[in-house]
């Protein structure tokens, strides 16, 4: 493991979770706690670490403070915060899944506690980067890679007012029936033990229904959804099921489409994509201009 230096580890007693958050943040030369406020990107994986461990896989070569730098200086953004929450048992095991658990006893991994991380992320997580780090409060965007595309998606459909743009790269959506209106009865995706503690065992339709991007997505404000601008990509069919989500990127592009909603990348599909951080790496590097666009519209307006 390689933590990029650049990023600051923030820990606190958590009300939500009745355990220790976490999260690393990176502040650019131009962050001043008692300036300007900045906007913020939220990137999601699962653990907080993931996006600056420069050794996350083979394949990465740099962390995503690389990323932002290498785009910063050929001047196509600004100054921006970037926000790695702990969303996942601190031993990775986990996943959080922006759920509030229904069975957090079904484990014993360490960082759970109550498994509230929903309600962490939004009411925890959310005030305190615009508090201690001077966020600004209307100029905040997500991304996210694999279960960290699942749970950006799921974000905004939850809480679509919050978010001037989203971005996902290789996302694990899980299907829909009936319009979007129910999860899909027989989708696997979510069928394994290590998502007991957040869904409870058995699997009931409720639960499954309630944490479904496109579920909740056909139930949110239209209006507030086609405010935001959206980038989904994902690795190509040739390499499913093992090595992309293709076919869930291209599910999630439909649903979109019937909510009159454009994805922002004209390439959708990577031809030469991969499940991997180096691609997802690749993914930010386009989706963070497209980010910072969303940020100047808003702070023009709003200043």
């Amino acid at each position: 493991m390689e933590i990029d230096p650049r990023a600051q580890l923030i820990e606190w007693p958590s009300t939500n979770l009745g355990v220790n958050g976490r999260m690393y943040i990176y502040t650019p030369p131009e962050y001043d706690p008692d300036g300007t406020a900045l906007p913020v990107v939220y990137l999601l994986r699962g653990h907080e670490r993931e996006w600056v461990n420069r050794r996350e896989d083979d394949s990465r070569i740099g962390s995503a403070i690389d990323v932002y730098e290498r785009v910063r200086a050929r001047g196509e953004i600004g100054p921006m915060l970037l926000v790695m929450p702990g969303l996942t048992s601190t031993d990775n095991r986990i996943p959080g899944l922006l759920a509030d658990f229904v069975a957090p006893q079904l484990t014993d991994a360490p960082g759970i506690g109550h498994g509230r991380f929903a309600t962490f992320f939004f009411d925890e997580v959310l005030p305190l980067v615009e508090r201690r780090f001077n966020a600004h409060p209307h100029a905040r965007a997500i991304t996210g890679f694999s279960l960290g595309g699942y749970m950006a998606i799921k974000a905004v459909a939850m809480r679509p007012e919050l978010f001037v743009s989203v971005s996902a790269y290789d996302g694990s959506f899980p299907y829909a029936s009936d319009c979007g209106r129910r999860p899909r009865r027989y989708d696997t995706l979510f069928t394994a033990p290590m998502f007991d503690p957040a869904l409870g065992r058995p699997r009931n339709w409720q639960q499954l229904h309630d944490h479904n991007p496109i579920c909740l997505l056909m139930q949110a404000d239209r209006t507030a959804l086609r405010r935001i601008s959206w980038m989904i990509q994902y690795g190509p069919e040739h390499i499913e099921p093992w090595g992309s989500n293709f076919y869930r990127g291209e599910y999630l592009l439909r649903a979109l489409a019937t909510l009159g909603i454009a994805n922002a990348t004209p390439q959708a599909a990577l031809p030469d994509g991969a499940h991997t951080w180096a691609v997802a790496d690749r993914h930010l590097e386009q989706a963070l201009p497209l980010h910072y666009r969303a940020f100047e519209r808003i702070i023009q307006k709003d200043p």
